[in-house]
């Protein structure tokens, strides 16, 4: 085969060939560092949004042009802000010097009062009665909890657990009032209130007595973070329910989830001079699910009552 003859190039077409490679290399460069840059902003940008809000967290940046000025805003899981204000359920509206001298007179007269005597009386009844929806579900439920107990039903054993029925007790002065109260005593027994002045809501006082009501408390934990726990612990979680359907009817029934709303709640306290002569409070509870497992069946229960609660005579 005969080797390829070389083509030789004119000065002015070498000049050219080194022309066209460096505006070549020109543009490859340009294009590049733009590209890096633009990589590290977007790096940057996550890497501080990760930092300052953490994981799960949906960030969008909202522009609004007027009169040459610029704001945003940002999204952290349904509540927004912009100019700088927050939407949190108005947490951070201003209280009044007067919900601020009620707070701290309530959770001083009770702190005080849980170790004094007194009267404790609770009423419950039920304004929807336990729903599990078929009839063949409810029955299936009932047949596993009567060879534990043939008096009991699936309405006795969720109504013994939710309170259901009135109850009243005497504690004296020295006494453990759980012990006194027994079933589910830690829960009825007079707390020592935490409240906020904010938690006041719709704040009036009449002579030594002050009448309030507080914010609906969704599926409420016993830890201080809703109004309503930290006035009492009547409240039912999850592991509570569960840990009594345990001791009733075994592991036959399993509770796979509670959610649930109190609302309507009402207070009324009386203190005379720092102590505490009588707490009133009642609210509506409704259950729009409570999960349970019987075998392989799986159910969702449904259920409402209404509760009243007081504490009074004390003796100090």
């Amino acid at each position: 085969m005969a080797k390829k003859e070389k083509i030789e190039l004119t000065p002015e077409e070498r000049q050219a060939r080194e022309a066209r490679k460096k505006e070549k290399r020109k543009i490859f460069g340009e294009t590049f560092l733009k590209a890096c840059a633009l990589f590290l902003a977007v790096v940057f940008v996550y890497s501080i949004t990760y930092v300052a809000f953490g994981q799960g967290t949906t960030i969008y940046q909202g522009v609004q042009v007027s009169s040459g000025t610029v704001s945003g805003g940002s999204s952290t899981g349904g509540a927004s802000t912009g100019s700088g204000n927050a939407s949190t359920g108005d947490t951070n509206a201003p209280v009044s010097n007067e919900a601020e001298e009620a707070a701290k007179a309530i959770n001083e007269a009770t702190a005080a009062a849980v170790k004094a005597g007194y009267k404790w009386a609770r009423t419950s009844e039920y304004t929807q009665p336990v729903s599990v929806g078929s009839s063949a579900a409810k029955s299936a439920i009932n047949g596993i909890i009567q060879v534990v107990d043939s008096n009991a039903n699936i309405d006795t054993v969720v109504g013994g657990f939710i309170g259901i029925g009135s109850k009243e007790a005497t504690i004296q002065k020295g006494e453990d009032a759980a012990t006194v109260i027994d079933y589910h005593g830690d829960s009825y027994k007079l707390k020592a209130t935490s409240l906020q002045a904010s938690d006041l809501q719709g704040l009036t006082k009449n002579g030594d007595t002050y009448t309030f009501t507080l914010a609906n408390a969704e599926t409420p934990k016993k830890d201080g973070s809703t109004a309503l726990n930290r006035l009492t612990d009547d409240i039912v979680t999850q592991e509570e329910v569960s840990a009594e359907i345990q001791e009733q009817v075994g592991d036959q029934i399993k509770v796979n989830s509670l959610v649930g709303t109190y609302s309507n709640i009402k207070v009324e306290v009386t203190i005379t001079d720092g102590k505490l002569q009588k707490l009133t409070y009642s609210y509506d509870a409704t259950v729009t699910e409570l999960g349970l497992k019987v075998a392989i069946l799986s159910v969702k229960g449904t259920g409402a009552m209404h509760t009243e609660a007081t504490y009074s005579d004390f003796v100090y």
